[in-house]
């Protein structure tokens, strides 16, 4: 297939085909006729639906686990057979006997595939639950993310400084800043990065449809790889192509950008368990400390009704203690370094917080750098006026051009930047 045929193929981060054709396979091969025949309707009846392939493959290796730990026809289970297999499940998934994502996903997917068995629906509000499973309750999950967990703006500095081109820098940066889904960064072409007076947008498509995603902080490192990008000139290329060959211009997908982030963070020397997921728990907790619930909604593309910014919130209150302590003066006030990008005074330019010079120009970005420049001019100047002092002096003693030394020779080219 050619650069140009995969950059008109929609970006998927997980080969989704792969995986349902090995999991119905493996339905095929394991359970009994009987079974396998009533999950490929089920399956059929998703596509109708128009589930997505995400969906599919979730409900089917659910389902075939269920079918592992049940041993029995489903159209002959009774209501004991459904308690004694969510006894089961909470049993081999859950170490505390609490309700973890496993169990939670069983319960669900269990209700539904049952439902539609029994009932001929997949949806509650048209058909209810039967007798045997009406009884399953899924219980609130609680967040189990911790503050020491997340990842720092000083953790973000370490990675950036450990990429090794410009795609890797401007991936992470802006990954971080926007808080998106994995499958929502991946999945951008270069067409869905729009530059304005106050940096840019991306327009990413996510669970709840298309919407914008402010970015300020990493704009200068993700218009510094556009403005290298192999492919920069046709707005269709995926955003995060693959630099080796022989993938050379292919979307990096989750399995490559996993691996990327995991090659990067040893070169850092961190060994906090950081995953793609990670940087969007991060940034929501960092929107909590000044976003209401309702703009947190909208920046990370979450319903009206979720229930999920207030596991960020409880992250934040941390915050309230140390504001306090730092008010009495028990504890001192720490200077962090801005992330903020730095704005050249000459030509305008928008350069990384991390910069000395302009990307643009090539002028200092403040004063100490551009004192630092001066002096570094002058004692160049200095030099170069000693050594030819010295040959201007040996010519009116001796009437010849004296012979340099090799180190001499050096610096004088190194002074004068020939």
């Amino acid at each position: 297939m050619s650069t140009k045929q995969v950059q008109k193929k929609e970006i998927t981060i997980h080969d989704f085909d792969k995986g349902l054709d090995h999991t119905l396979k493996t339905i095929e091969r394991e359970l009994s006729t009987k079974n396998s025949e009533l999950i490929k309707k089920y399956d059929k009846e998703m596509v109708r639906r128009s589930l997505s392939r995400a969906t599919r493959l979730k409900h089917l290796s659910t389902i075939l686990s269920l079918s592992r730990i049940l041993k029995k026809d489903w159209e002959d289970v009774t209501k004991s057979d459904i308690e004694e297999l969510v006894y089961q499940f909470m049993q081999m998934f859950s170490s505390t006997g609490k309700e973890t994502h496993h169990t939670w996903d069983h319960k669900k997917i269990l209700k539904i595939f049952f439902r539609w068995i029994k009932l001929g629906s997949r949806d509650h509000k048209d058909v209810g639950d039967p007798t045997e499973t009406k009884w399953i309750h899924q219980n609130r999950l609680k967040s189990n993310i911790v503050r020491e967990q997340l990842i720092t703006e000083e953790d973000l500095s370490e990675i950036t400084k450990s990429c090794i081109n410009p795609r890797d820098k401007a991936f992470f940066d802006v990954h971080y800043e926007a808080g998106t889904r994995p499958g929502e960064i991946l999945s951008l072409r270069i067409k869905n990065v729009k530059f304005d007076k106050f940096g840019a947008f991306i327009n990413v498509d996510g669970k709840t449809g298309s919407r914008p995603i402010r970015l300020v902080k990493s704009v200068p490192r993700l218009a510094n790889w556009i403005s290298v990008h192999p492919l920069k000139d046709d707005p269709e290329s995926p955003l995060w192509i693959i630099l080796e060959k022989p993938k050379f211009g292919l979307p990096m997908n989750y399995a490559t950008a996993t691996s990327l982030l995991r090659r990067t963070m040893k070169r850092a020397g961190i060994r906090k368990h950081i995953n793609l997921k990670l940087f969007r728990h991060s940034e929501a907790t960092n929107s909590a400390k000044f976003m209401t619930e309702a703009q947190m909604k909208i920046r990370h593309g979450w319903t009206n009704d979720s229930k999920m910014p207030a596991n960020y919130v409880h992250l934040v209150n941390a915050d309230v203690d140390e504001v306090y302590l730092k008010h009495l003066g028990i504890i001192q006030e720490e200077t962090k370094k801005s992330l903020v990008p730095k704005i050249c005074l000459i030509c305008n330019t928008s350069n990384s917080s991390e910069s000395d010079i302009c990307n643009k120009c090539g002028k200092p970005l403040d004063i100490k750098k551009a004192m630092e420049l001066e002096e570094i001019a002058n004692q160049q100047q200095f030099n170069t006026n000693k050594l030819a002092g010295k040959i201007l002096i040996q010519m009116l003693m001796t009437g010849k051009i004296p012979e340099l030394q090799k180190d001499e020779i050096d610096n004088l080219i190194k002074d004068l930047n020939l």
